[in-house]
Order: C-alpha cells, then structure tokens, then sequence
C-alpha cells in the first residue's frame, strides 16, 4: 500500500481538503481522491492527487475573467 494526498483548493489557492490516504495503485488512488473531494463537496474546484511527490491527478482552477489560450 502506498500512501497519497489528496488537496483541494479554490480559485484564490485555498486550500479546501487536504488529507492523506492509502491505495495499492495509482487508479485505485485516483478514484479514492475524486471520492473525497466528491463527499466534501469540493468536486468542481481545483484538485490535486500525489504519492510520494509524483503527480497522479490534477484539475486545474476555473479563473474567472481569464480567457483561454492567454497568458494574463
């Protein structure tokens, strides 16, 4: 088993769940992290899950105002 954190933040980069949790592979664990931020409600927002420094998963922020494909 490995261990993973799971983080959720808002679009001004608060943190909204950060928790640590063990899965035996990086699919299971992807699944585990979408179903925390899911039951704490934070499933729209920003999102990232890692092991051991190792991205696994990340969701970007909706910024509003920012239009696509722009670098301000």
């Amino acid at each position: 088993m490995e261990t993973y954190t799971v983080t959720g933040f808002e679009n001004d980069g608060t943190l909204v769940l950060n928790e640590m949790f063990e899965a035996s592979d990086d699919q299971s664990a992807k699944q585990q992290g979408l179903d925390l931020l899911r039951a704490a409600g934070h499933e729209h927002k920003g999102a990232r899950i890692v092991r051991r420094g190792q991205l696994i998963y990340f969701e970007r922020c909706k910024l509003p105002g920012k239009l696509k494909g722009t670098a301000s």
